[in-house]
């Protein structure tokens, strides 16, 4: 089968994704060194970063995502 398709590609730098995953790990790095606070109250910030990270990167890759990745082309 010779098919040819054309399917909309972008940049890793244009990921709703990767820019997600890139401030939640900042926040949660900042949360912990960078601020100073209390045990508990640094476990809670960082639990609340990562529970929206994970809801917000399931959003959008379930609802967001029109575009093929680069790497997956040739498969």
């Amino acid at each position: 089968m010779n098919e040819t398709v054309r399917v909309p590609v972008k940049s890793a730098w244009l990921s709703k994704i990767n820019w997600t995953q890139a401030i939640s790990l900042g926040a949660s790095v900042l949360a912990v060194k960078g601020i100073n606070l209390d045990t508990e109250t640094q476990l809670a910030i960082v639990a609340t970063i990562q529970g929206v990270q994970s809801v917000a990167t399931w959003a959008f890759r379930t609802f967001a995502n029109n575009t093929v990745n680069p790497a997956s082309i040739g498969q």
